[in-house]
């Protein structure tokens, strides 16, 4: 992540709150996108389309953006994977904003995951993972994912935001929980001769920890979960799917890669992969209001309740 620092004109970020040039630590648009999920071109479309974020112009014209955008921004994503219109979250005021979003999941307690975010920032990876494994150990797989994993990944990102975890904290607590979704995977009985479900993201797509959300739950459902992980060619999913049987293929996309390019990748994987293979879409970007090539399958839900109807369904 690059971020620079300059000196120029107050200015109001998407926060309503002015920018001070001396004490705000500034990031350029690709740094934007990384840390928020949402392409650049994204970004840029709403800024035209609705005046927001409003970035800080530098005297040579480059825009640059603070941690005040950054929140916003990653709000904005999360509302629209809730399932939210863009029109009316992007327009939402501080308040209303809140109001969307606080169905957030109460039954992770405020001071456990500051409890499990202090392990993260003091790299206490084993005291993590039995901590999660606890918690693996208490309640129903998906309710695990959806009230453990997800709110700490969120609550983690958050404090970053907040200046009180750094980008190397994140980085360590995703590796943890991969690992750790890995074990569980493996520890999950899978039947001889089990439908086999390809899991993949497609090229461009650096993160796989949906993936691996996804394999568990495969494999709880009685499924053979095949995962290539990150950017994989589209050669080599149609390669995949044809030598393994895959009776169905799941592709994880994010927002930040969601988009015009994407869209004709899946419509050439759906040509030349057989129809009787059902591919779904999931992930954040599956949750917007666009909705890409026919013959594909899209979790317009968030949880994992809809990806078992669709695993149920392969049989």
């Amino acid at each position: 992540m690059t971020c620079s620092v300059s000196s120029h004109p107050p200015e109001t970020g998407s926060s309503g709150r002015p920018k001070d040039p001396e004490a705000e630590e500034y990031l350029s648009i690709g740094s934007l996108a990384e840390v928020t999920g949402i392409a650049c071109d994204t970004i840029r479309v709403w800024e035209r389309r609705f005046g927001r974020p409003v970035p800080v112009r530098l005297p040579s014209g480059h825009r640059r953006y603070t941690r005040d955008d950054v929140r916003w921004l990653r709000r904005i994503a999360e509302a629209l994977a809730r399932g939210h219109k863009l029109g009316a979250v992007i327009q939402a005021n501080e308040a209303e904003l809140s109001r969307l979003l606080e169905r957030r999941d109460a039954a992770v307690a405020d001071w456990e995951l500051r409890q499990l975010a202090d392990m993260a920032r003091d790299f206490r990876s084993a005291e993590l993972t039995a901590a999660l494994r606890a918690a693996w150990s208490s309640m129903p797989p998906c309710e695990f994912l959806e009230r453990r994993i997800g709110p700490l990944l969120s609550g983690v990102g958050e404090a970053w935001v907040e200046g009180t975890l750094q980008v190397r904290h994140e980085h360590f607590l995703s590796e943890v929980i991969e690992d750790l979704l890995r074990s569980l995977r493996v520890g999950v009985p899978v039947p001889t001769g089990a439908p086999v479900v390809m899991l993949a993201t497609l090229d461009g797509e650096d993160h796989c920890l949906g993936l691996q959300m996804a394999a568990l739950v495969a494999a709880l459902a009685g499924m053979r979960p095949c995962i290539l992980g990150r950017g994989a060619p589209l050669v080599e999913i149609e390669a995949a799917v044809r030598e393994s049987g895959a009776r169905g293929l799941a592709i994880g996309v994010s927002l930040a890669n969601a988009g015009v390019a994407t869209d004709r990748k899946l419509a050439e994987l759906r040509s030349s992969i057989p129809g009787r293979v059902r591919i779904l879409v999931g992930g954040a970007s599956a949750r917007g209001v666009r909705r890409g090539p026919r013959g594909i399958d899209y979790l317009a839900e968030p949880g994992f309740a809809a990806f078992q109807r669709w695993l149920a369904s392969l049989r």
